[in-house]
């Protein structure tokens, strides 16, 4: 009887941009595991009978956009950082047909933002840009790193899957700015330690070139694809330091390839395939 080579994916929708097979085929290669790993356009519409069709040899899926939060319901387990940020990330199969959900941002935000500050890290006030469930997941990460102080810096937080419910969820009670408060949002930028944006770019470009950053900041902006964003650009001008996306898509991922192998990947041998990319 022939065996099925292994293989895990990332799903959402768009997905040929993800640099996720990148990362997993390399971290797979280093542990001398024969596993491939495949970019899957599925929304939100097509995620349940997706999840349904599951074959055999499937180990594993990473999830992004849009599925983060619409999966959570259609999911036999999620583990309690994915339910109290309201997103998962990450989705494991179990025997008899279980399938359970993960939060490995959180963790990739961390990871990454110790890497670039140092372990001892804790921001007096940290700004979070966006709403939705990577904001989520961002609220957890400032929770473990001891934030005195959170803002939330959106258009709006209504809505089921918002940051404030996830926020609700985690014990905490972070401060909301609305973007139509230009001036308060351009001071609250200009006073954080630590900016994290979660929020496509040019969302947020014209309130940038009005703010003067400077070097004490952090800036970590998610979305690495286009890089550089004008809030890059124009915090790097300023001398802040700035942490790409990609740092928090490594550290995240070697987390997803130990869940779908019980095995810790060298991140170094990641780190190289992500440079090469």
């Amino acid at each position: 009887m022939q065996t099925l080579t292994p293989w895990a994916a990332v799903i959402g929708s768009p997905i040929s941009h993800s640099l996720s097979p990148v990362l997993h085929l390399a971290a797979y290669r280093d542990l001398g595991l024969n596993i491939d790993y495949r970019r899957i356009e599925v929304t939100k519409d097509q995620v349940e009978p997706f999840l349904a069709s599951w074959p055999e040899n499937l180990v594993g899926l990473s999830v992004t956009m849009p599925l983060k939060q619409v999966i959570i319901p259609l999911l036999s387990q999620v583990d309690g950082l994915a339910k109290a940020t309201g997103a998962v990330n990450t989705v494991v199969p179990f025997p008899g047909g279980v399938t359970a959900g993960f939060n490995t941002d959180v963790y990739g935000l961390v990871a990454a933002i110790k890497e670039a500050k140092g372990r001892d890290f804790s921001p007096e006030k940290a700004v979070i840009v966006g709403s939705g469930a990577t904001a989520s997941s961002a609220l957890a990460a400032l929770t473990e790193l001891e934030a005195a102080q959170i803002n939330l810096l959106a258009r709006r937080v209504s809505g089921t899957g918002n940051a404030l419910q996830a926020a609700t969820r985690l014990g905490i009670d972070p401060g909301y700015i609305p973007l139509a408060a230009s001036e308060k949002a351009r001071e609250t930028l200009q006073a954080a330690e630590l900016i994290i944006s979660t929020v496509p770019r040019e969302v947020l470009d014209g309130l940038y070139k009005t703010i003067s950053f400077n070097s004490d900041q952090t800036v970590l902006d998610i979305v690495y694809d286009p890089w550089p964003s004008e809030l890059v650009k124009q915090a790097r001008r300023d001398g802040a330091t700035i942490i790409s996306g990609k740092s928090m898509l490594l550290h995240q991922a070697q987390m997803q390839v130990k869940l779908f192998t019980s095995r810790t990947p060298n991140l170094q041998a990641m780190r190289t395939a992500l440079k090469e990319a």
